[in-house]
C-alpha cells in the first residue's frame, strides 16, 4: 500500500497488527519539517519497500514511539536509518534500556518547534500514557491510542472488531482503555489542553482519518469523562 498524502507535509501508511484476535490496522504519519527531514510517529513494520519510499520523502531525521504500547520495530528503524534520532516516551525508554541510542520524550520539544507541539498525557493505568503531537502548518493532531476512529469504507469484520471494542462507529475511546484512567478529572484538563489547539485534522494510530471536524470529533469521544 503506498503512502497516502494528507496534506504539503504530511503522509500515512497502514499496515496490520493484531490485538488478540482482532486485527488492527496501524497507522505511521510522516511529516517533513521545514528543514526537510522527516518526522516519523509510530513506525510500523519496516521492509525494503517502506524503507525506499521513506528516504525518497527525505532524510528520516526523528523517529517517535509515542508511548509503551507503540513500541514495535525500534531495533529494525535503528538499524535501518542509523543517523536518526530515536524518541521515546517516558514507559518506553525505561522499558528499553538495552537500546542506548532511544532518547526520553520532552514535553517542550524544542527540536521541532515551531512546526510541532507535543503534549504528554500521563498518569494512566496499563501503560497508556502517550504524546500527542500538533503539526501546526496543516492544522493536524496526531494521537496513538488517545482516540479511534473506523469510517464506513471497511470492511463489515473490522467494523464489527471495532464495535465490539466499543470503537465503532465514528471517533470513540474503545471501553477497553476507559479504566486506564486514573483521575477524571486531571485527564479532561489535558483533553481540554489539547482542544485549545488549533487543529481541524485529526490522525489516530488505529484506521481511519479525521480529514475535517477533528476536534469535534474528539471532544465528543471524551464526552464520557463529564458524565
Amino acid at each position: 500500500m503506498p503512502f497516502q498524502q494528507v496534506d504539503d507535509n504530511v503522509w500515512l501508511f497502514e499496515r496490520s497488527i493484531r490485538f488478540g484476535p482482532i486485527p488492527l490496522p496501524h497507522t505511521m504519519t510522516i511529516v517533513r519539517l521545514p528543514n526537510g527531514g522527516l518526522f516519523v510517529h509510530s513506525p510500523t513494520n519496516l521492509d525494503s519497500t517502506t524503507a525506499a519510499d521513506l528516504e525518497a520523502l527525505g532524510t528520516v531525521d526523528s523517529i517517535v514511539w509515542p508511548s509503551w504500547w507503540h513500541d514495535m520495530y525500534l531495533r529494525e528503524y535503528a538499524a535501518a536509518f542509523p543517523r536518526a534520532k530515536l524518541y521515546g516516551s517516558p514507559l518506553l525508554a525505561k522499558a528499553q534500556r538495552s537500546l542506548v541510542s532511544l532518547r526520553v520524550l520532552d514535553a517542550d520539544a524544542p527540536q521541532w518547534a515551531p512546526c510541532i507541539d507535543s503534549l504528554y498525557v500521563d498518569r494512566m493505568r496499563l501503560f497508556l500514557d502517550e504524546f500527542v503531537f500538533l503539526h501546526r502548518p496543516s492544522r493536524s493532531l496526531i494521537v496513538a491510542d488517545l482516540a479511534f476512529h473506523v469510517d464506513e469504507g471497511r470492511s463489515p469484520f473490522t467494523r464489527s472488531s471495532f464495535r465490539f471494542i466499543g470503537a465503532y462507529p465514528g471517533c470513540n475511546v474503545p471501553w477497553v482503555l476507559k479504566p486506564g484512567t486514573k483521575d477524571r478529572k486531571y485527564m479532561r484538563a489535558k483533553i481540554d489542553r489539547i482542544l485549545d489547539w488549533d487543529f481541524d485534522r485529526l490522525i489516530v494510530g488505529h484506521a481511519d482519518v479525521v480529514q475535517t471536524g477533528g476536534k469535534d470529533a474528539l471532544r465528543n469521544a471524551y464526552r464520557w469523562l463529564k458524565s
